[in-house]
Order: C-alpha cells, then structure tokens, then sequence
C-alpha cells in the first residue's frame, strides 16, 4: 500500500543536487519507521549509497546529532567513540582512506567536532564519485533540541552540503506545537525545504508476519498459527500503534518460555491463551484499562439495572469472559510485573478446563457438556446422563467442579434439555453438601466471591441467572463456614504451637511461624498477654536480638508490599495485642529498671521496635 512512496523515494535519490526534503508521516507507532527501515534495506547497494539514520528523540543538542552521523560512518570509529569520548580532547582524529586513530597525547589534529567545516565525503576519500550518502532523520517531534536549530541544521545538509535527506514526524504534533506555542517555524520550514508529503500506512498483516518472524523463537509456530485472532485484536483495539504489538510479542515470547510443553501442545488452550494475552495487553498500553480496575474489579458479572464495569466491557469485546484464564490481579502480575513464578503458572494451566482428563485422555464429561454447541445427539445425551449420575451420587468434590456442575444443569433444565427441576437440584445440592463437609477440599479451600472466574479457566453457564446465583451463594456460604471452622481449628493447633515455642525460647519455630506460616496472617490477637509477657521478662539478650529482627520482618516499612497493600494491612488485628504489650511492658521497665545491660536493651526494645509496629498497626487501621 506504501508503493508509491517507494517509487519516489527511488527517483528522489537519484537527484545528484537535490533542493528539498521529502516528509513521512504518520501518527506514533504507525509504521513510519518500519517502513524506512524495510526501503533502506531494499536500497542499500554495497559501496554505492549509504544512508544515515539519526534518532531525534531524547537529543538535547546539535552536537548529538554529529555523533551519531560520526558512529554512523565508520563501525570502527563508533566503537572507540563511544568508549573514548573523554579523551578527545588528548586525541586526534585524522581523515583518509583509512581511519586511524592515535593514543600518542601529540596535538597533531582537531579536538572539536564541526560538521559544517568537513566534507563528509572525505570519509570515502577516492570513492567520491561512486558513493552518496543519504540523511534519514527519524522523531523530528520528540526531540529536546531547539525546533528551529534542528530545522536549520537539516536546511544546511539540503542547501549547502546538496544532501537528499527524508525525514519522519507526527506532523500532526509538530502543527499542535506550533498553534500552543503561536509559532510559525514549522510551516515557514517546510514551505521552503519540504518538497513532498506522504502520509505513510501500514500493512497490518506483513508487519505482523516480521515481528514474528525477527522476535520470537519459542513461541513462533503459535503467534503464526493464530495471527487472524491477533488482527481482530488490533482491528477491535482501534490502537494502531506497532510498537506497542512489537513489545506485546516479545512479553508474549518471555511469557511462553515459562510454560510447559505438555500445555502447548493443545491448539485451543493457545488460541484462547493469545487472545487474552494480547488484547489485555493492548488494552494496558492504550491506556483504556488501568491496572487498578483490572486488579481491583476482577468479578465482570453486573447487575442488569446497572451499567457494566470498563474491565466486564473489555472482556465482552474480546470475548474473553467465559474464558478468562486467570483472574484480574494474576493478569496484572503477568503482563505488567512479570512477577508469577514458572511453578505457578503451570500449576494454574494444570487446573484449567482444557487439561481436567479422565484416564482415556479426553475431556471429563462436564466439560464436555460445557462445550455442548460441538456435540451430537446421541453425545449430548450420553455425557448429560454421565453428568446426571455423578451428581445424584455426589462425585463432584471440587466446590468449583460441583458449581459448573450446577450451572449446567439449571441452564439444560431451563431449555427442557435435562429431566432434573430446579426444585430437584436444590434438594441434591443440600444432601451434597452434608457429604462434602468433612472432605479435605470443602474444609481447606474458600473460592472467592466472583462467579465469572474459576481455576478450570471457564466461566460459569448462564451465570447471570437468578437460579444460579441463588445456588452460588448457597454453595459459596456453606463452603464458607466449612473452610472457617476448619481454619479456626488450625488456628488453635498453631497458636498452641506458637506458645509452646514462647514458652521454650524455640526461636526457629518462632520464626518459620510469624515469617513464614502466618507472614500476611493475624494471629497474634488470639493470644493472651499473660502466656506471653513471662518469656519477654526472661529473655536473654541474644534471644531479644533475634525477636527484634523477627518483628521488624514480621512488620516492615511502607515499602513492604503484598497483593498491592503494604504487610501490615494483613495484621491490623493485631494491634490490641501490642498496645496490651506495649502498656505492660512498660510497667514493668519503670518497676524493674536497673543498669544492667538487660535493663538498658529492654527499653531500647520497647522504645524503637514495640512502639515504632504499634504506630505502623494505627496507621494501618487508619488507612484501611
């Protein structure tokens, strides 16, 4: 679409005198530079032309712009320029046939750089006549130098110097620039100098094929495999912007690299994985969705009297609702924090609906039914009844297997698909439930309150239905008190744990408990002033130490943060514990103050650890 383009830019280069630059542009992240970069290479003949590309953007001076021509003309004076820069001034540079360069300390050349004092052609010495030279300056609005400067030094390579010289620039903001600024020197400029305009377009689908094809290894053969679903994504983006996909393909290339072979072989879960990937990505760099919303609102489900969420319409948009894959704030952790460890995220993908198989390898019977639009009769009947009889024998254990589960079947009964009443399925669930209270995955796991979300990565069927969420929040209360009631036991059992270690000065198992066990949990609030204040008024110094650096990790300073709150958000509880703490001890400290070594390190300790975590806790509970 850019031939025409070409074709002028080849005859322009054929001018020996030219009289005026020619302009592309082109909004950020159009193609501009893509574009130059493929007719350069298309261009460049060995020992015949040799084009000079200069980066505007970030330039504070002229003098920039000479080091780059410079780096630019010989590899080898780029190399020791840029490490030699300091030393230029006991250096000298001398120009011929051959670049040599001189650590003698003798001032037998110029230490300035002056480009309008050289003939940059004695660089090629005797291949002047064969070899020109051509400027390409790229980011003309995003440049720190002086407009008028950089219009001047270009106005002098075209004028005097007879280069053919091709520039690129929004020019859209070059002309925003000049109405803020009331400003002329754009337009007087290119009145003069600019002798032709082009409007550079891209080819989405060429463009795409070599962002893949120049950045990615890995994960190659998947981005090709599914290119159509990353041009609706652009299309539907409506965010044509190429670096932000170059960048997106090179996140997508490390993100890949992570996961397991055994997951990249299923075709569906990529095609599903990419489109999530790169449409919430594209979404981010937009600026159209914000990393708080994402995070923060990770249920997409909304009332109908109310108008949906912007994370629910961008969900709708890619489809990307019924198949989510992970939650808001994993997504945000993968395509802005690179922060989710390989482990992870292949135990997520290991629970994802594509890969819950039965012995024979195929897909369990629910899920199955979940994609009921690619099955047949006789199919549809048979995994229906296999799903029928699992749940009147209650094989389903997983709470978030048992609530798709559910769904299904309000939604086939509602369709006169499936002989089960809701009346029925209540009565089921119910039974159920008294069964699954005293199994391992009721008592130690909580799903959170979202419905559109699961680990299987797919959403709940007709999830905005009365029916189901009367039965989700059913389902959701009593795993709920089956999950609480089990914590309160485990909770028990580790306060008692934590006690016995008080009370031996078992400073390990204090440790692994308040670091580790419980680093983001309350549990301190349970336990009594009485059980712990004897093993303060015993405790050696050394063993004070080691506490001391235990509290002070157990609560750090605003810089410590977790799930996007700082630690102590976690353990406000805990305040009344150590403002208990805090009063006894120092009661204590005024009654028993001697001077001993103890003594003195005792109040240093209630001073700057005690008091100094209470303050954090306050803050804490004041900010919640």
């Amino acid at each position: 679409m850019n031939n025409h383009i070409e074709k002028y830019l080849e005859s322009y280069l054929e001018l020996d005198k030219p009289e005026f630059a020619v302009l592309l542009t082109g909004k950020w992240g159009s193609g501009k530079t893509y574009f130059i970069d493929k007719f350069i290479e298309h261009n460049t003949k060995e020992e015949e032309i040799k084009f000079i590309k200069i980066s505007l953007f970030g330039l504070k001076e002229v003098d920039s712009i000479d080091e780059q021509i410079f780096q630019n003309l010989h590899p080898f004076l780029g190399n020791k320029y840029v490490k030699l820069t300091g030393n230029l001034v006991k250096n000298s540079l001398k120009f011929g046939m051959k670049l040599d360069w001189k650590d003698d300390a003798k001032p037998d050349g110029t230490s300035t750089l002056d480009l309008s004092k050289l003939n940059l052609l004695d660089f090629f010495s005797d291949k002047k006549s064969k070899i020109k030279i051509i400027f390409v300056f790229d980011d003309l609005e995003r440049t720190d130098i002086e407009l008028i400067e950089v219009l001047g030094y270009i106005n002098y390579l075209i004028e005097q110097s007879e280069f053919n010289v091709i520039i690129l620039a929004n020019e859209e903001k070059l002309i925003e620039e000049e109405v803020k600024s009331e400003s002329t020197k754009y337009i007087e400029f290119k009145e003069k100098v600019i002798g032709k305009t082009f409007e550079v377009q891209h080819d989405f689908d060429q463009i795409l094929i070599s962002l893949i094809s120049e950045n990615t290894d890995k994960s190659k053969k998947y981005l090709n495999e599914n290119k159509a679903i990353i041009k609706d994504i652009y299309s539907k983006a409506e965010h044509h912007n190429l670096r932000h996909i170059k960048q997106i393909v090179l996140d997508f290339e490390y993100f890949i690299k992570e996961v397991d072979e055994k997951y990249l072989d299923n075709k569906e879960f990529i095609s599903v994985l990419i489109n999530n990937f790169f449409a919430l990505s594209i979404e981010l760099k937009s600026g159209s969705l914000e990393e708080k919303e994402l995070s923060d609102k990770p249920n997409l489900m909304f009332d109908k009297d109310k108008e949906k969420s912007n994370v629910a319409k961008i969900y709708e948009k890619y489809n990307i609702e019924d198949m989510p894959l992970f939650n808001g704030q994993d997504w945000v952790r993968i395509l802005l924090k690179s922060s989710v460890s390989k482990e992870v995220i292949n135990d997520v993908f290991s629970k994802l609906s594509f890969f819950i198989e039965e012995k024979k390898n195929e897909r369990v019977s629910w899920v199955k039914l979940w994609y009921y639009r690619e099955l047949e009769n006789d199919d549809f009947e048979k995994v229906l009844n296999d799903v029928l009889d699992k749940f009147k024998n209650c094989k389903y254990k997983e709470p978030e297997y048992f609530l798709h589960i559910i769904a299904l079947l309000i939604y086939f009964s509602k369709k006169g698909l499936c002989d089960l009443n809701l009346g029925e399925i209540e009565k089921q669930i119910t039974i159920c439930i008294e069964k699954y209270k005293e199994t391992s995955t009721w008592k130690e796991k909580s799903f959170e309150d979202r419905w559109n979300f699961n680990s299987t990565g797919l959403g709940y069927m007709d999830s905005d239905s009365e029916e189901f969420r009367k039965f989700y929040y059913l389902i959701k209360d009593e795993n709920e008190k089956i999950y609480d009631a089990n914590q309160k036991v485990i909770e028990k059992n580790k306060l008692e744990e934590l006690l016995t270690a008080i009370k031996k000065n078992d400073e390990k198992l204090i440790e692994e408990l308040l670091l580790n066990t419980y680093k983001e949990k309350p549990l301190l609030q349970n336990l009594s002033i009485e059980d712990f204040f004897p093993f303060l008024k015993n405790i050696n110094n050394k063993s004070l130490m080691n506490f001391t650096y235990i509290l002070n990790a157990r609560y750090p300073d605003n810089h410590g943060i977790y799930n996007q709150k700082i630690y102590c958000y976690y353990l406000k509880e805990e305040l009344k514990f150590w403002k208990k703490v805090d009063k006894e001890l120092k009661v204590y400290i005024e009654q028993n103050e001697n001077k001993t070594l103890s003594s003195f390190l005792l109040k240093e300790f209630h001073k700057f650890t005690i008091k100094n975590l209470v303050k954090k806790l306050e803050d804490c509970t004041k900010n919640a």
